[in-house]
Parts: structure tokens; C-alpha cells; sequence
């Protein structure tokens, strides 16, 4: 049985709707969406291209390279990757980091818009959200797609300097995730060259291999018959496609190129098994994995028959789920599904987690559901529910197939390139749904597993913690308990549905509007409801169809003294897994067929909140779930008590790894003793009361006129007012007003140096960096906080990252805090060599002191333009719209005003940013952790007031 790769079927869901689409010839091929320009240069290098207004004034850019780590020789081996990096290191037209300068001068960030990735099969750059108005910068893109074509440098200097920011990559990267494939990849790809490419390569090879080598693989496999481009964007398609079939022709066609392999997996009859253990493993864990050939099929077959396996794994997936929430399942966690292996093919993977010791057990119960299924098929109802959400899904995707992104294009024509996919316009892909998915049987689907359980080509792989004592099961055992759940006769699954269909079954009596202020600067008006409530409505049509609402209200944890902390905190996690009104979370999901309405509860420090979302026609809905969270929350205690389990048997399994430890004691330095930082163990679950959790919820929750519900969306005033006062106003109120609670502040003052020896299975060094300054507010002080930790990132990805090759990145993040307090934090982070924490270290400093000194007009221009960029694209989202309402209302700030930030921006200078540095670091709170092997050093902690 074929079918076609699941991530196209995202695409699908993305387009739309149509008109008499005939599908009665499975064969037929899928065709493309005749709006993307498309071509083969001489050379054989194909291109895509589209004119896409969703992102007006941007464009993006992308270069697939049917070329990935499977090509390496061994002296090769991690040297695809090593390639796409030094993509970024020079090119003829672009020397030197000249490429990553021009983009970023434009606003096009290093990391965020202009990034890459390497696979086994494929290699894939992209240079996203570049402003078009600007068209020698557009031009200079497709110079830079040329270039990353057949003009790298391959400077050896840059190679160098390279090697060590790839040893940091693995070393950031080598995990027990890592560790375990090392031990199981063997049998998973019956000893084919993907059992020994994993990509990021060998550090031995990585290391010392000759510049020659990776300049053979360039030539080999860099080659214009294995690449295709692709422009989507706001773009003149007829200019574009001029410019690249111009530029792009005079490439030559390698002569007497090498074949371009396809890594056949030989079939064997024989299963082959294999055990991987590891000590930062917490719980054992089986798979029976059965591979099966999954050659592309871009006919209409083909595209039926993914969805049939879509359709198969989300409805064992609920079942699976359903038995867990129940407290039935003799499995932690499990899986049954279909999905993609390497290019050319699938596996069908049976997958069971459980406590140490029940692993048996745990395998048959979740091969037993795969039984069930097989034996009795799913329901009607199942199956119908499924499919009416998949065509709501696509009818309201439909609605808004002028939002496509660009990026959403883009990498849905790498399957097209590389694949062989077609991208279909909105009109056949909804017609699709509606006419070929609509037909699709429950037979169909519940068999659709007897098309891989063969004999043949199954892998058994058992993960289990590092310990002699923990038995697994055989081969033989695993194989007995197949045999032993196939000879069963099982009972079939009980669709439960609830006979109740209403969310609500007794109307509340509405409120009413009572005043309307108009809120001019905004395009809003905020009503006063006869409970109290205020609503502050804006319509948007950014997001067609999309209305989102956000009621907030003063307090949160705040108000609660520490011993209540663990229940305030159970009521944020568990009252949303309790379900709501008279339904419970299955139930809920069942009567909910066909609406996208959704909504959810915070309980934050200083706030609480509700929020949701939906599309327009499924508004009164969302209304009705807000109101129910205030009105009939529901409270589960056997589902409770469920959860509680879970956790304190997840507590009693935990292992301690090198992340955990640092994580607990960074936690423990931050809190410097705040009995309101709670540390997660027993005594914490201990102090979870279903009793108070309910008491909180409900405290929180009980007065609407505590309350402002923003909403922000498409849909008219006059359609939404009565659905307001029916369901916002009839929400009971207590007239009382709140504030939260300013706590003490008990971060460690002054300067704080440790160093910390941790228990690791890989030698890594972690630096941490905390600066905290209490200035007083100013709205220049807050977006120069922000700009000189941009300033900061950039240099250090120069100096530490490119200049050192000492890490992979170093992490920046700035936060300027209102509430409780006004304060300005900054924090450094980044993973490296050992032995390297100290003298990177010292950069960090040194950077910060060449800061305070002066800051490049270079540094800032690029700073200062990714800025606008990133403001001028949130604007077009309803959230930016329910930030800036909220954001009036918490801080009486118009964040959409150009005194808020442009007018800032165009003034800043680069002595205002030094001021501000030199202002910043002038005595700030610091907090200077290094994290070092245990055992590597004698001294362990030294602490500097």
C-alpha cells in the first residue's frame, strides 16, 4: 500500500474549497497550482515562483539541495552539515560574514529570517520576510540563492574556525536522545549507511578531516541539476523570473556528473532486536517497528490513502488517550502509528512506556488496542466526527487561503521539488475533502494497519535506565505476547457519547449594555454591563473569520501565602483536564464535533485570566465556554486523584541528569531563600488539596465586574452585543476590587560568582549570567534595554561563536518588568567546552565594557531595522490588538502611537546607548554561575559577596 508523506497533507488542509472537482480516477494525478511560475534552466537547476500578498511588502527566499549526509564517505562523515555552515562564511560575490551584514542591515536576522538545515537526504536554506520595496535588495537575495549554488568560498581560515562552532553544536546536541539512537540505529536501518549518518557527523572527522574533502563533497554534489529555488512573496513574478533565468543560466552543468544514489534498506525476514540503556533514562520504554516501502505517490490514490493513515493514527491516538485519562491503561505512555522513515519509506511503530519492571505488561496493553481495532473496527461515530472536523478544517482554512504565508509555500515545494508532490490550488483541495475524504469508509480505515503487519522487516528496540538489575524482555518474550494477544477474542470499544448536546441547557437571563465609550485612537469602544463587566471590542480582519477574547483581572497568586502556592498552581494545571460545565474532557471533546471554538484559564503571579478563540461563525460558542468557566467550572476528584498518581509515580522514576541539576540549583541560587519559590518534590505534592484547588478556582473566578473582556476580531459590533449581554452579562458579580501583592524582593543582591561541579556523561560547561538594575521606569529606557541586548547577541555571535568557535550560540534575553516592581534584567547563557568557561567568560565581560566605551552605528542601524521589521509584521494579528487594548488599560500606554516606539527609534543614537549601558552596568545585581564536570576541579563552590 502507498501512500504520500503526511506533511503535505498540512498543505491541503491550508487551501480550500471548490466547485464540481470529478475524482473517479484514483490514477490521476494531483495537479499543481497553476499561480506558481515554474521552470527548468538548461543546466537542469529548477525554479518556483509566486506572487503572495499575505505578507505585503515580503518576501522569501529558498534554495532545496537534493543533497544530504547519506552521500558522505567515512572521511566525510559529518561534512553535508559541516557545508551548510560554511554557506554563511563566504561566498565570490559576498567574502566573509559580507552576506549576514547586508541582510541584516535590511532587518533579515541571522537565525530567525536567514537560516538552514541538513537531513540525511536533503539540504534546505532560506532568507525569509525580506522587505521587498527595496528591489536591489531583492536582486541581492537571488545573488546570495546563486551563490550558496556554485560560489562558496571554502576559505580554509573559515574552515577552521568553523570546526569548533560544530564540536559545540554536538556537544549542545549529545543527549540521551542521541545516545540511545547510537544504540539502536544498527537494527533500525539493518545496517545501512543511515545507521552511521547522523548528520552532525563524526567530532573525530569534524575535527581533522583536510579541506580537500569537503571541498570534493561541494563538488560532487553542489550541482545544479540536484537544486531548485523558489520566490514567493510580494514580488513582480515576470522581473523575478527574468533575473534568475539571467542569472542563474550562466552556471554551467557539471560534466559527467556522479549518479545521485538511492540507499535501498534490504528487506530481512529474520526481526531484529536490540536493548539501549543510558543513565538520564527515567522509564523503560518498547517498539515494534515495521518498516515498509513508501515510494511518492502524488496520484489521487495516493492523497486518499494519507488521509485514511491520518485518520487511523488520530483515532487509535483517542482511544489511547482516553485509557490513560481513565487511569485504565497498563502503560505509562503508548503509541500506534504510521509515518515516515527515511526518503522511500514508512514504518508502522507499536510503542509502549512503563515503570520499570511492567514493560510486558505495558506491550501487550497497547498491542491489545491495535487488536480491538483490528478485530472490531472503529465506530461510525468515531470515524463521522473525525471527518466532519476535517471538513470544517478545510472549509476554514479555505476562508483564509489568502493568508497563506510565504514560508508555508516554500516548504511545500521542497516536497514538490524533491518528492514529486504537487502543491493544488484551494478550489481542488477542498473539493477533495468534500467528495473523496467525505466517501472514506470506516472499513477502510480500521484495516488500514493490516497493510504493514508482515512478518517481515520488524525491528524490536527496548530503552531501558543504565541498571543490571532492570530485566527487558526477550526477542522471544515480545514475539510470545504478539501471539498471545492474536489469538484473543476481545471486546469491542464502547463509543460513549453524551446524550446531552448543548453546552448549556438552562439560558442564563442576559445583563445589559448599559454605556458605550468610544476609544477613538484604537478604533474601539468599551461597554459597561449591568453586572460590572467591561468589554472592550475591536474589529479586525487581519486573521479572516477569527475573533479572539482575553478577560483579565488583578490579583493571581499574589493574594495566597506560600503553604496554598502548590494548589493555586494545581488549579492553573489540573481544572483544565477536568473538563467543564456538565461534560467531562471526553465528553467535551465529542460534543464539540464541527466548532473550533476553544478557551482556557490562567492564574498568573499578579493576574488571573480567561481567554479563547474561534472563528465567527463559532463566536456564540466561544461565549458560551467563557462563560462556563465562570459559571460551571468542573471539579473531577476521581480524575484528580488520577493525575495525582501520575505524578507522584513520575517523582518516584525521576533520574537526575546534568539539566536537572543545574535547573534545581540555578532555581535554588534565583530564590535565595523566598518561601515563595517552591521547590517540586514530595512535600510539594503532598501540599496539593483537591479541597483547595476548587476553593481558589472558584475565589478567582467569582465577580465579573473584577473583570475586562477584550475582544479583538471579525465580526460585526451589532451581531456580537446580544451574544455579550447573554453570556458575559449574565455572569454573577460581587462588586469587589482587588490589587496583587508586591512580595519581597529577594534576588541576591550585590555580586554572586559560583562554581559548580555537576555529575555528567559528556564533559560540557555552562555559563550563566544574570544582571539585574531596578531603574525607574521610562518608556526610552525600556526599548534601549532592548536594543543593547541586541547589540550584546551580535557581538557575542561574532566574537564568541564565529571568532572563538568556543559555542554553538550564546543566549541574550533582556525583560523590563512594571509589575511588582520596575526592574531591568539581563541574562547570558551558552553551553561550551569545559575547559573554555572561564576565558569565554571573560569575552562576555570584555564585550560589555567595549559596549560602555561606544556602540558601532553598524550594530545599531541592523539592531534598529529587524526592530521595525518584527513591529510592522505583529501589527497584522489580533493579538497585537488585544496587547495594545490590555496594555492601554494596565499602563494607560498606546503601544500602536509612534511615541511608543518609532519616534524613539529614529532618535537613538549610539550615545544613547552607551549612556544607557554605562547606566545599566553601573552597580548591577549579578548572579556569575559556571557549571563544570564534577571531578574536574577541587573547588566546587566559591561565592563573592
Amino acid at each position: 500500500m502507498q501512500k504520500i508523506t503526511l506533511s503535505f497533507l498540512v498543505l491541503v488542509s491550508l487551501t480550500g474549497i471548490s466547485f464540481g472537482q470529478q475524482f473517479t480516477d484514483l490514477s490521476q494525478e494531483v495537479p499543481m497550482d497553476p499561480a506558481f511560475r515554474t521552470g527548468v534552466l538548461p543546466n537542469g537547476l529548477t525554479y518556483y515562483i509566486r506572487e503572495n500578498k499575505e505578507s505585503e511588502g515580503r518576501a522569501s527566499f529558498y534554495i532545496y539541495q537534493n543533497v544530504g549526509a547519506v552521500l558522505e564517505h567515512d572521511n566525510q562523515n559529518g561534512l553535508a552539515h559541516f557545508l551548510e555552515h560554511m554557506a554563511f562564511n563566504g561566498t565570490q560575490t559576498f567574502p566573509g560574514k559580507s552576506m549576514l551584514n547586508m541582510l541584516e542591515r535590511h532587518g533579515v536576522q541571522f537565525g530567525k529570517d536567514i537560516n538552514a538545515y541538513t537531513s540525511t537526504n536533503e539540504t534546505v536554506y532560506n532568507i525569509s520576510r525580506v522587505p521587498t520595496e527595496n528591489a536591489a535588495l531583492v536582486d541581492s537575495c537571488l545573488m546570495v540563492l546563486r551563490d550558496w549554488s556554485n560560489e562558496l568560498s571554502l576559505e580554509e581560515e573559515e574552515i577552521d574556525a568553523e570546526r569548533g562552532v560544530i564540536t559545540e553544536e554536538w556537544r549542545s546536541r549529545y543527549n540521551v536522545g542521541y545516545r540511545i539512537g547510537e544504540q539502536v540505529d544498527e537494527a533500525k536501518y539493518n545496517g545501512t549507511i543511515y545507521a552511521y549518518r547522523n548528520v552532525i557527523g563524526d567530532m573525530e572527522v569534524v575535527k581533522n578531516f583536510e579541506y580537500q574533502a569537503l571541498k570534493d563533497f561541494y563538488h560532487d554534489w553542489y550541482r545544479t541539476d540536484l537544486q531548485a529555488i523558489s520566490v514567493i512573496g510580494d514580488i513582480d513574478v515576470d522581473a523575478v523570473e527574468d533575473r534568475i533565468v539571467e542569472m542563474f543560466s550562466a552556471i554551467p552543468a557539471v560534466k559527467n556528473p556522479k549518479e545521485r544514489p538511492f540507499i535501498v534498506i534490504p528487506d530481512h525476514k529474520e526481526p531484529k532486536y536490540a536493548v539501549a540503556t543510558d543513565k538520564e533514562v527515567e522509564n523503560q520504554s518498547v517498539s515494534l517497528r515495521i518498516r515498509y516501502e513508501n515510494p511518492s505517490d502524488n496520484t489521487i490514490g495516493g492523497l486518499k490513502e494519507s488521509y485514511i493513515a491520518s485518520f487511523f493514527n488520530a483515532l487509535i491516538r483517542a482511544r489511547i488517550r482516553e485509557l490513560i485519562v481513565k487511569g485504565d491503561a497498563p502503560f505509562l505512555g503508548g503509541s500506534l502509528s504510521s509515518s515516515s522513515l527515511v526518503k522511500g519509506y514508512g514504518i508502522y511503530s507499536v510503542t509502549a512506556t512503563s515503570k520499570v519492571g511492567e514493560l510486558n505488561a505495558a506491550f501487550e496493553g497497547i498491542y491489545t488496542e491495535l487488536q480491538r481495532v483490528l478485530q472490531h473496527g472503529f465506530t461510525e461515530g468515531e470515524l463521522e466526527r473525525l471527518k466532519t472536523n476535517t471538513l470544517v478544517s478545510a472549509e476554514n482554512r479555505y476562508n483564509r487561503r489568502d493568508k497563506i504565508t510565504n514560508d508555508s509555500y516554500a516548504n511545500s515545494l521542497k516536497r514538490t521539488y524533491l518528492d514529486g508532490i504537487s502543491v493544488p490550488d484551494a478550489d481542488f483541495s477542498y473539493d477533495f475533502v468534500k467528495e473523496v475524504v467525505a466517501g472514506i469508509t470506516v472499513e477502510e480505515v480500521s484495516q488500514f494497519a493490516t497493510n504493514f503487519l508482515k512478518k517481515e522487516n520488524r525491528v524490536f528496540t527496548i530503552v531501558s535506565p543504565e541498571n543490571q538489575e532492570n530485566e527487558v524482555p526477550t526477542l522471544t518474550e515480545l514475539e510470545e505476547i504478539l501471539a498471545k494477544v492474536n489469538r484473543q477474542e476481545l471486546s469491542a470499544y464502547e463509543d460513549d457519547v453524551p446524550d446531552q448536546k448543548e453546552l448549556i441547557s438552562d439560558m442564563p437571563k442576559p445583563g445589559e449594555i448599559l454605556n458605550i465609550k468610544q476609544l477613538e485612537d484604537f478604533g474601539a469602544e468599551e461597554w459597561t454591563l449591568s453586572n460590572g463587566a467591561k468589554v472592550v471590542f475591536k474589529h479586525a480582519d487581519y486573521q479572516k473569520d477569527v475573533v479572539g477574547i482575553e478577560a483579565v483581572s488583578v490579583g493571581g497568586s499574589s493574594l495566597y501565602e506560600p503553604k496554598d502556592l502548590p494548589s493555586v498552581k494545581g488549579a492553573d494545571v489540573f481544572v483544565n483536564s477536568f473538563g467543564i460545565g456538565d461534560f467531562d474532557e471526553d465528553s467535551f471533546k465529542k460534543i464539540m464535533t464541527g466548532k473550533t471554538a476553544n478557551s482556557g484559564f490562567n492564574i498568573s503571579d499578579t493576574y488571573e485570566s480567561v481567554s479563547g478563540s474561534a472563528v465567527s461563525k463559532d463566536i456564540e460558542t466561544m461565549l458560551q465556554l467563557i462563560y462556563l468557566r465562570f459559571e460551571a467550572p468542573r471539579f473531577d476528584k476521581e480524575r484528580f486523584d488520577v493525575l495525582m498518581k501520575k505524578r507522584y509515580e513520575a517523582l518516584e522514576n525521576q533520574v537526575e541528569t546534568a539539566n536537572s541539576i543545574q535547573q534545581d540549583t540555578l532555581g535554588h541560587i534565583l530564590a535565595n531563600g523566598n518561601p515563595r519559590a517552591i521547590k517540586y518534590d514530595k512535600d510539594y505534592l503532598d501540599q496539593i488539596d483537591f479541597d483547595r484547588i476548587k476553593e481558589i478556582y472558584l475565589d478567582r473566578f467569582s465577580d465579573a465586574s473584577d473583570f475586562t473582556f477584550f475582544i479583538v476580531g471579525d465580526i460585526d459590533k451589532e451581531e456580537l452585543k446580544p451574544l455579550v449581554e447573554q453570556y458575559i452579562g449574565s455572569i454573577h458579580d460581587i462588586d469587589r476590587t482587588e490589587d496583587w501583592i508586591d512580595h519581597d524582593d529577594f534576588s541576591p543582591k550585590g555580586e554572586n560568582q559560583f562554581r559548580i561541579g555537576i555529575p555528567m556523561v559528556e564533559p560540557k560547561g555552562t555559563v550563566y549570567i544574570k544582571m539585574k538594575n531596578d531603574l525607574k521606569y521610562s518608556r526610552e529606557q525600556v526599548v534601549y534595554h532592548s536594543i543593547l541586548g541586541s547589540i550584546l547577541k551580535l557581538r557575542y555571535t561574532e566574537s564568541i561563536r564565529e571568532k572563538e568557535g568556543g559555542t554553538y550560540g550564546v543566549s541574550v534575553r533582556t525583560d523590563s518588568d512594571r509589575i511588582p516592581r520596575n526592574g531591568q534584567t539581563l541574562n547570558i547563557s551558552f553551553q561550551c567546552d569545559p575547559e573554555n568557561t572561564d576565558a569565554l567568560k571573560r569575552i562576555v565581560y570584555d564585550e560589555i565594557e567595549k559596549v560602555k566605551e561606544g556602540v558601532s552605528e553598524e550594530d545599531l542601524k541592523k539592531v534598529v531595522f529587524n526592530i521595525k521589521k518584527n513591529t510592522e509584521d505583529r501589527m497584522e494579528n489580533n493579538s497585537y490588538w488585544l496587547r495594545a487594548l490590555k496594555s492601554f488599560y494596565q499602563f494607560n500606554e498606546d503601544i500602536t502611537s509612534s511615541a511608543y516606539l518609532d519616534d524613539i527609534l529614529d532618535k537613538v543614537s549610539s550615545k544613547d546607548i552607551q549612556n544607557y549601558a554605562k547606566k545599566f552596568f553601573k552597580r548591577p545585581n549579578i548572579v556569575d554561575v559556571i557549571f563544570y564536570p564534577e571531578g574536574t576541579e577541587d573547588k566546587t563552590v566559591a561565592e563573592k559577596d
